[in-house]
């Protein structure tokens, strides 16, 4: 790499080529973290100074990090080398967890494959060490759904509808993330079942659609997050990375609801 020739990007390039937002650059740009060139015409620039501190910074937040933690860790003292084995170790204490998740998950099946049944103990064990895991890959979902959204968005006006839906959504706590992961699981056994007229499936659109009575983003918007999601669902497949929920389950959604407009059961 050290042959290349120097470049600059401006910020969506930028954005891009890390997986991250637009927004997110400029949140670090005004905490001070990251300082980008300026073109004449005051556009903000980003070369090998700006990329390699970006990846700093965007190591550090993916291990937990507050920015206020991160503002102290990335002074001048910090070194990249120091960052990249702080990932390392990350990542090699992930492949641990999800190495012991699999040992764990081939147990239980050979003790069914035996007759015996998992007992409560085993269960739970099963429960924290193979599940609660996906919690911090919806979070990477999530910011890189985020990321393809403003990849495809030009105009900025889909990033910024998007936007819109998380602050009318507001900070969803802990219980209320226990019932949405429950209801979703709930709509994720009727889509399997395939009756888009049923009534259950009917009184989940329902009460999602109340949820989000407020946020309704103009159509053409609309459409480019549901390609956003689906092109990003389709490279978390390849990964074999988990959901927060399969493109089927959205796809069986979207229909229900459709059917319902029609018959004019839903506004």
């Amino acid at each position: 790499m050290g042959g290349e020739k120097e470049q600059w990007f401006g910020p969506g390039q930028t954005a891009r080529r890390l997986g991250v937002t637009t927004k997110a650059l400029r949140v670090y740009e005004r905490e001070g973290l990251v300082v980008p060139r300026r073109a004449e015409s005051g556009w903000r620039l980003y070369g090998p100074p700006q990329i390699a501190r970006l990846h700093q910074i965007i190591v550090l937040r993916d291990l937990g990090l507050s920015l206020k933690a991160i503002k102290t860790l990335v002074g001048s003292h910090s070194r990249l080398r120091d960052v990249l084995r702080l990932q390392r170790e990350s990542l090699e204490a992930q492949q641990g967890k999800i190495e012991r998740a699999i040992a764990l998950i081939e147990a239980a099946q050979r003790q069914l494959d035996e007759g015996r049944d998992l007992s409560l103990d085993d269960l739970s064990i099963l429960t924290k060490e193979t599940v609660v895991q996906q919690s911090t890959d919806n979070k990477k979902f999530a910011a890189r759904f985020e990321a393809v959204i403003a990849e495809q968005d030009p105009t900025g006006q889909a990033t910024r509808a998007f936007d819109e839906v998380k602050k009318e959504l507001g900070p969803i706590g802990e219980e209320a993330k226990a019932e949405l992961k429950a209801r979703m699981a709930e709509f994720a056994r009727l889509a399997e079942a395939g009756d888009v007229d049923s009534a259950a499936a009917k009184a989940f659109v329902r009460r999602m659609v109340s949820r989000t009575a407020g946020v309704r983003p103009p159509a053409a918007q609309k459409e480019l997050m549901m390609a956003a999601y689906a092109k990003t669902a389709a490279e978390a497949q390849a990964r074999s990375e988990p959901l927060p929920f399969a493109p089927g389950v959205l796809e069986f959604f979207q229909k229900v609801a459709r059917g319902m407009k029609e018959r004019g059961e839903l506004d």
